[in-house]
Order: C-alpha cells, then structure tokens, then sequence
C-alpha cells in the first residue's frame, strides 16, 4: 500500500473562526465527504488541526501500490469545498513510509 498525508488548506488563516453560513455547510459537506471516504477505506484518519498560525485539515489516505499522488489529487478535487471554487485547496504528499500499529 502506498499512503499520502493530505494537507487541507482552508481559505484563509482565520476562515473557522469568520464562516458565513454558506461556508459552515461548506464545511459540514466538506466533514462529510471524509467520512464516507473514511467508511469506505480510502481515508485511514481525518480531522481538524489546531495550528496558531491558522487551522487546516489532515486526511491520511491510504491507497493501492500502483495508485498515486494523481489519483488522490482527482480523488480532493470532488471535495465540496474545492469544488465550490472558495480557494480551498489540498497539498498531497506522498509518505516514504509509514509505521503504524495493527
């Protein structure tokens, strides 16, 4: 398996904390979209990230050998946030190698 650790960039540093409405059920399908991702076993974990500098997004996916960055790429670009074209954005970085429990 091949993993790649999934930066979600929000649009801006202060964007949990200034959401319209809109943005928060952006947000709330955006949650969603993980979820299923994680129930059907393309995401191994997920969740917010309390960064001072500004919050972001963790996703952890794990992927068949011959998948790659590309195909976590097009898998990001269906999320409601990047689809909403609002500036949120997904840094995907293959992983040399993972250790992780059983």
């Amino acid at each position: 398996m091949k993993y790649f650790l999934c930066r979600f960039v929000p649009p801006g540093p202060d964007f949990l904390k200034t959401m319209t409405l809109e943005q928060k059920q952006l947000m709330k399908a955006h949650g969603d979209f993980l979820q299923t991702m994680l129930e059907r076993g393309g995401v191994v974990a997920h969740g917010p990230v309390a960064d001072p500098a500004g919050g972001w997004g963790l996703s952890l996916f794990e992927m068949a050998d011959e998948k790659g960055a590309d195909d976590v790429r097009a898998i990001v670009a269906e999320d409601p946030m990047v689809k909403a074209n609002v500036g949120a954005r997904y840094d995907v970085l293959p992983m040399l190698q993972l250790r992780m429990r059983a």
